[in-house]
């Protein structure tokens, strides 16, 4: 088998080639980890360079024509073959002994959102450094000026990290090459979360409805969660105006805000 067989549909996947690319992403570890965890190792085109860091790397791939390939360039038991939206991650770093690993993966496009909202919510990933088509990891960074405003993918992630663009990729970068630009994120969870992650199904779930309309004025969205009255008080304590939209919003601002949700609801 060539190292870069047909690339499989299903899996979405596009094979990254670029030595630049490849090297910012694996150049540095994170401080504070004690393994490595690579998602969608394919080819080996990152394991190589993971495995020169002085830890334990373990990896995640569905595709079964790369088992033999991986299981020649790890130590045994280090290659899990398995759809990583189906890993008990608790489990997995309790099984291998891990409190807090470095997470790695060029991404298939089509599950990027689904998988990074699994790996945000399990306190194991301590930083994760992961490829998105570009327009999708613009969503994830924190907004800058009108043009990008907040949304429910940038308010989770600024909620428990600290998200900052590590590189470019164009289209060459990969085999084969995509249509569309693609950009590497890092994660760097924070130590104290604005909200507590043992409530994230709450948060997750308050997200999508501010923000599945989020050019909607506010006061329409969450007239079935919170009285008028006190969502006006809100709006005039954190100086906004009733007809606020979700988009202008600043984190701190959708903090305040799910967290007054919540006392509705619990309240």
């Amino acid at each position: 088998m060539s190292r870069f067989p047909d690339a499989d549909k299903r899996f979405g996947q596009h094979f990254l080639n670029s030595p630049h690319v490849i090297t910012a992403i694996t150049g540095k570890v994170p401080a504070g980890v004690d393994a490595i965890v690579e998602v969608g190792a394919g080819p080996a085109v990152l394991t190589p360079h993971l495995l020169k860091h002085d830890l334990p790397v373990w990896v995640v791939e569905m595709d079964k024509r790369f088992s033999e390939l991986l299981a020649g360039i790890l130590p045994v038991g280090r290659v899990h073959m398995q759809d990583a939206l189906t890993v008990n991650w608790p489990m997995f770093f309790q099984d291998h002994q891990i409190k807090r690993a470095w997470m790695v993966s060029n991404l298939p496009y089509n599950v990027s959102v689904p998988l990074t909202l699994a790996f945000m919510r399990f306190e194991g990933f301590q930083t994760m450094t992961l490829m998105y088509q570009k327009e999708v990891a613009e969503k994830f960074l924190p907004p800058v000026g009108e043009k990008n405003g907040m949304s429910s993918l940038a308010a989770l992630a600024g909620i428990f990290f600290t998200v900052s663009k590590v590189v470019d990729a164009p289209p060459g970068a990969f085999v084969p090459p995509p249509k569309v630009m693609s950009q590497v994120l890092r994660f760097d969870r924070r130590a104290e979360p604005l909200l507590p992650l043992n409530e994230w199904s709450s948060w997750e779930e308050f997200m999508r409805v501010v923000f599945a309309n989020r050019r909607k004025q506010m006061k329409g969205l969450l007239r079935e969660r919170i009285p008028a009255d006190i969502l006006s008080a809100f709006f005039k304590e954190h100086q906004l105006p009733e007809t606020v939209r979700a988009e202008a919003l600043t984190l701190p601002q959708v903090v305040a805000l799910a967290l007054l949700d919540r006392a509705q609801r619990i309240g």
